[in-house]
């Protein structure tokens, strides 16, 4: 063999060396996706990811129990619909801060701009270990852990902050969830309840951790935001489960607000331009203690008292009369929704 023939078989050796070394970088542990490829080829949503050994994983996937005689309607659905009482303790309302400079597209919430927060090792702003337990991107609707409706769908008798629920007004396709309100007595939830009683729904619970959606709230900076939608979490049990609504817009302006284990509220305003853009909402969720972070900024901590009882996810849109705005004009969107422990 001659000594050229010798240095073309040398460096084809090293390019297809170089090749496997490039596609290695590419493992699914590091990309944020399920390690099976026929799960990741499937195109489904909600996908629920397993830990890796020695490390937490989702405190739900129960069966499906039957549903309660009496489903009870948890928070601020019952009767009126105001933020925190005046002898609650808010802290101090806290302007909403630039997202970190790591993250790609962003904007100004100020300016009602998208904000769009990375799926990497973590929520932006909380430091930690993170693992990712659940990660829903609604390329569709996976009826194994959402519920399109509160117990049952379009009924008069489950209604949710002042209307019926009906899944005719919730629409998951291309990354996207669109919830609206159709009409005046006609809303959208989204649930992940696992003892909702619906037939092959599992759900999805957690007790500590890190929740965080990316949601388009429709409105103006100078109006408010239409509707009345919420992003919220809850237990099986109100109040002794107790209740977080993470994000909450009441009569246009933007709030947080928990619902304790002693039937009381605490609060506060999130001053800022909330309406017309996406935005991350989060709740770092404790041992007694709760953290709300807004585009990967704390801006309220509480002390909790619902003993880290396990909660279920809910997205939905009621009505303000006097921010009413129906179809899609006045619909929430919601990018993603994911679960760090």
């Amino acid at each position: 063999m001659s000594m050229k023939t010798r240095v073309l078989q040398c460096v084809c050796c090293l390019l297809v060396v170089g090749g496997l070394s490039a596609s290695a970088v590419l493992a699914p542990a590091e990309s944020g996706l399920p390690a099976d490829p026929a799960e990741a080829a499937s195109g489904s949503s909600g996908v629920i990811i397993p830990a890796p050994s020695g490390s937490p994983g989702p405190t739900g996937s129960a069966a499906p129990a039957a549903p309660p005689e009496a489903p009870e309607v948890p928070g601020l659905d019952a009767s009126t619909g105001a933020a925190a009482p005046a002898d609650a303790a808010p802290s101090e309302a806290v302007p909403p801060a630039a997202p970190p400079a790591d993250d790609t597209a962003q904007g100004d919430p100020l300016e009602g701009k998208p904000v769009v927060s990375s799926q990497g090792l973590g929520p932006a702003g909380v430091p930690g270990a993170w693992h990712l337990v659940f990660d829903e991107e609604f390329n569709t609707l996976n009826p194994g852990v959402w519920t399109p409706y509160w117990f049952n769908d379009c009924d008069p008798k489950s209604k949710m902050n002042g209307v019926k629920t009906c899944s005719s007004n919730i629409t998951v396709a291309n990354g996207e969830a669109v919830l609206q309100l159709s009409d005046s007595d006609s809303g959208a939830l989204l649930s992940t309840n696992p003892k909702d009683g619906v037939s092959g729904h599992v759900g999805f619970q957690y007790t500590t951790g890190y929740v965080e959606a990316r949601i388009y709230f429709p409105g103006t900076c100078s109006g408010g935001i239409y509707n009345w939608p919420a992003w919220w979490t809850t237990g099986q049990s109100y109040p002794k489960t107790g209740e977080i609504d993470i994000a909450e817009p009441l009569a246009g302006n933007m709030s947080t607000v928990y619902h304790s284990a002693s039937g009381g509220e605490l609060g506060s305003a999130i001053v800022g331009c909330w309406a017309g853009g996406y935005h991350t909402y989060g709740v770092h969720r404790m041992a007694g203690v709760n953290d709300i972070y807004f585009d990967g900024r704390k801006v309220y901590s509480y002390s909790s008292q619902d003993g880290n009882a396990p909660h279920y996810l809910l997205l939905n849109v009621g009505l303000n009369p006097n921010q009413r705005t129906f179809g899609p004009a006045g619909a929430i969107k919601v990018d993603w929704v994911r679960v760090w422990q």
